[in-house]
């Protein structure tokens, strides 16, 4: 049986419409809840796009490249 097809970047685009809507439509209070809902959506999608990843596959060169990340 096929991998099951994940569409991550959907989440990540109605993250960014929402912020755009929330910034240059809305104005007062509803801009606010909008924006915060925004971040809420973006926070989920990206917790959906961790959730995918297994770390056993990574072979020893993916997790070389993140070194500079650790002090």
């Amino acid at each position: 049986m096929p991998p099951k097809r994940r569409r991550v970047w959907v989440r990540f685009a109605l993250a960014a419409a929402l912020a755009a809507i929330g910034l240059f439509v809305l104005h007062d209070a509803a801009s606010g809840v909008v924006v915060f809902v925004a971040l809420l959506v973006f926070f989920a999608a990206c917790i959906h796009a961790l959730k995918g990843s297994d770390p056993d596959e990574l072979d020893e060169s993916n997790r070389r490249n993140l070194g500079w990340l650790w002090f």
